[in-house]
């Protein structure tokens, strides 16, 4: 039986050392921000080295032993060698947070294997590559995996095989891996966000020429859920939840994050 033992919920990580994919940016960075403002220090990667450093010195004013790398998870040397590096530099890890998610759109009958291989080793084979590596010091700590996976691994769009193959493979993976971990008090969960307004998301908007093409791709991500389209930081509060030992007793769960997408039956709001 677990032992019953009186909660701090105000610093819900401190002294914990996390170490998230990829941070500099994006869904990642905010759940490095509010990780290091929980007091834990940050370690992160990130492919971009411009954003890494910027990153970097945002977290070092909230906990001054946060650290980034460069480091390109579709290439699994890179993977491995940063691993290596924040496991040296941190002296052990107590949450594992993997964010990596990349997109290519196609059908099973044009895709292409170098864009296949490309997914797979980002967004699934990654993670179960610094999972491997921090193995030992997880066991060690009774600590956690979260996994930010996609409401791709459930529910789908036309031309999202391979994005949601990945993220499918992630879900099933971590079920598996928390069976694996549970007798060592390792706990392993996945988040399923839905349409966030994430720095991607802005790029893309900004990317379209204004007028019709916009307005359209607007309208269809106002109908895709009940609620408004979530932020960056809905996904980082579920994440914490994950982390902390709020879920002490939560494992092998994969939690929709999604304005109630997964139990619209039709895309429709219903004051539109």
């Amino acid at each position: 039986m677990r032992e019953k033992t009186i909660k701090n919920y105000n610093r819900l990580l401190e002294g914990k050392t996390v170490f998230v994919t990829t941070a500099a940016r994006g869904i990642g960075k905010s759940i490095a921000v509010l990780f290091a403002r929980q007091g834990a220090a940050v370690f992160f990667a990130g492919r971009n080295e411009a954003s890494v450093r910027r990153t970097e010195e945002e977290l070092r004013r909230l906990h001054p032993d946060c650290r980034g790398y460069v480091c390109d998870l579709s290439k699994a040397g890179e993977s491995e060698r940063t691993a290596e590096e924040a496991l040296r530099d941190s002296g052990g890890i107590d949450v594992l947070v993997c964010t990596v998610g990349v997109n290519c759109h196609c059908t099973v009958d044009n895709y292409l294997d170098e864009d296949m291989l490309r997914l797979l080793e980002t967004n699934y084979l990654s993670g179960l590559r610094f999972a491997r590596r921090f193995a030992p010091s997880l066991r060690a700590r009774r600590g956690c995996v979260v996994n930010i996976s996609s409401i791709h691994s459930t529910l789908t769009e036309p031309t999202n095989m391979l994005y949601a193959g990945t993220k499918g493979a992630m879900n099933a993976a971590a079920r598996a891996m928390a069976l694996d971990f549970a007798a060592d008090g390792v706990r392993v969960n996945t988040i399923c966000p839905g349409l966030i307004l994430s720095d991607v998301m802005q790029d893309l908007m900004e990317s379209m020429e204004t007028g019709e093409e916009r307005e359209a791709f607007v309208r269809h991500c106002d109908r895709c859920q009940p609620l408004p389209a979530g932020c960056m930081e809905d996904i980082a509060n579920a994440a914490l939840y994950f982390a902390s030992d709020m879920a002490a007793y939560v494992t092998g769960q994969a939690l929709m994050v999604d304005g109630g997408a997964s139990v619209l039956a039709h895309h429709a709001r219903n004051d539109v």
